[in-house]
């Protein structure tokens, strides 16, 4: 009886020492058909602004149509915008180092030069993080040049010399002597306005670019309509809109900022194009349409969550850029299209149009 027991223990321990991985395989296996398991994507960035907002609309919806969206969790704990005045620099800090500390997000999105040099301060080199909307991320030196990140677990979105061709284009058309910047006189603040590209285009085209950086980190519309007044009496005859919060328009009174530059009969043109262009800018880039954007960065998560190494991917979008013109305003200025820019313009607009979501109705 005691061996017939041994040899009945031993048979039952054999079948489950053979068959024990073969079900957990099977259950496994069953789990992987029926996969319930969501990405979990955290997102920083150091304030709300509209060209963040667009762009992970745009991103989440290529998502959807890559079918990769109910894949994905957006946890509110791991969202985070504190504010662009100067006490929450410290916060949006704290913030960046508590995504790097978790173990359990797939990816980080940070939105913006603030957000993107907060979170690589404290990057774990472990965690995705993709940059997005950043003014310049080789001058903010957040990547090698546009063929390499030089960092492993992070990749951005970038259009190669997109500014530069803005002021060439700009100055070309309208043909300017003095064009007028209004900037936050901060490491930050010279590229959210391209200085520097703005001052080698100046050097190749033969205009000045004359500076107004007396605006703090929170540019509010008071600050720079300020810098547009001083602007005017030092004989700007064109103006750059750059991206900064006083030209928000969820922020801020943009349109009391454009109403000042048409009536001293100041072309404008607008950095981030098509909604300023509709609103009262003469020109500017198109950019109603975020969908470009969101495929290419909606592209690189699929292919990072599928395993591939950010550093891997290319960060330059090949999309061409597309003119927007404002015929109302250039009425209003007293500006004649040339013939040839009417021939390109991509978008023509002959009113000025507000954008629903402005701050002042």
């Amino acid at each position: 009886m005691l061996l017939s027991g041994e040899k009945t223990v031993f048979r039952y321990s054999t079948f489950f020492a053979i068959f024990l991985p073969v079900l957990c395989l099977l259950t496994t296996a069953g789990q992987a058909v029926g996969e319930t398991r969501k990405y979990k994507i955290g997102y920083i960035e150091a304030g709300t602004f509209w060209t963040f907002s667009g762009t992970m609309k745009a991103t989440k919806e290529a998502l959807g149509r890559l079918g990769w969206l109910d894949k994905i969790e957006f946890p509110q704990d791991a969202h985070f915008s504190p504010g662009w005045e100067a006490e929450k620099k410290e916060e949006l800090q704290a913030d960046a180092q508590q995504l790097m500390a978790r173990t359990d997000l797939d990816l980080v999105i940070s939105a913006g030069t603030d957000a993107t040099k907060a979170i690589l301060k404290v990057n774990n080199g472990r965690t995705p993080i993709i940059g997005i909307a950043i003014s310049d991320p080789i001058r903010a030196k957040f990547i090698i040049d546009e063929n390499d990140s030089g960092i492993d677990n992070f990749t951005v979105y970038m259009e190669k010399d997109r500014f530069k061709r803005m002021f060439r284009m700009f100055h070309e058309v309208v043909g300017f002597k003095k064009l007028g910047l209004v900037y936050s006189d901060t490491e930050n603040g010279r590229l959210y306005a391209n200085v520097d590209d703005g001052l080698q285009i100046a050097a190749e085209c033969g205009f000045q670019i004359i500076e107004y950086s007396k605006v703090s980190r929170a540019e509010k519309t008071e600050e720079c309509l300020e810098g547009i007044d001083w602007l005017i009496k030092q004989g700007i005859d064109a103006f750059f809109i750059t991206q900064i919060n006083c030209y928000d328009w969820s922020a801020s009174d943009v349109k009391k900022i454009l109403d000042v530059l048409a009536d001293h009969k100041i072309p404008t043109f607008a950095r981030e194009g098509t909604k300023y262009v509709k609103g009262g800018a003469l020109m500017g880039l198109s950019t109603t349409d975020f969908t470009s954007r969101g495929n290419f960065i909606s592209d690189k998560i699929v292919k990072v969550l599928q395993g591939e190494k950010p550093r891997s991917l290319p960060m330059v979008d090949p999309t061409k850029p597309k003119i927007s013109l404002n015929l109302a305003t250039a009425l209003k200025i007293g500006f004649d299209p040339p013939v040839d820019l009417l021939g390109s313009s991509d978008e023509i607009f002959s009113e000025v149009t507000l954008p629903e979501d402005r701050l002042v109705k």
